[in-house]
């Protein structure tokens, strides 16, 4: 089974309208976890997903300002769109797959509120979540410093989005 993470309900088809990491060409993206697919539920306003495999073979999710987790989920509705093989698929890094085609949906799950559900898959060990507390001071620094010198880097949306989240932290 592979996953694709939406905040846009009603989907029949997932549209290959995504820059490829690899290859720059359009595509569909599709993620054997569906824990990776959770974190995709959100508005593409917020493109910031901080979640990658560890050394372990799990997801990990890094939190990088004060309760990101409960900011860009909690209450939040969301849609797991999810295929039964990856057939004609490229296989990306990671747990990731990727098509050029458009794929059409072979079933929905409606997800109420993402950041509880997030929660649901920590509590079954299907992904670690290193929340903001728990991290190295000094990397959160040197983290939040970067985002304010890159701040631009991105576009206007995702500068407001740093703003937001990040200017309280930066020296």
């Amino acid at each position: 089974m592979i996953y694709h993470g939406s905040c846009i309900p009603g989907l029949h088809t997932i549209k290959a309208n995504s820059k490829s990491h690899s290859t720059g060409k359009l595509v569909a993206y599709f993620s054997e976890d569906r824990c990776y697919a959770l974190v995709r539920c959100r508005s593409m306003s917020e493109n910031y997903v901080t979640m990658g495999v560890g050394a372990d073979g799990r997801q990990h999710y890094l939190e990088r300002f004060p309760n990101q987790l409960e900011t860009l989920y909690q209450g939040r509705q969301g849609y797991i769109y999810s295929l039964d093989a990856a057939d004609g698929m490229t296989r990306g890094k990671g747990h990731s797959w990727e098509s050029d085609r458009d794929v059409p949906v072979s079933q929905c799950e409606s997800i109420a509120d993402v950041y509880r559900e997030i929660l649901r898959e920590e509590s079954l060990g299907n992904v670690v979540i290193h929340r903001y507390s728990e991290i190295d001071p000094a990397k959160q620094k040197d983290y939040a410093n970067y985002i304010r010198d890159h701040l631009t880097d991105e576009g206007a949306d995702m500068e407001k989005f740093y703003r937001l989240h990040f200017s309280s932290l930066w020296d």
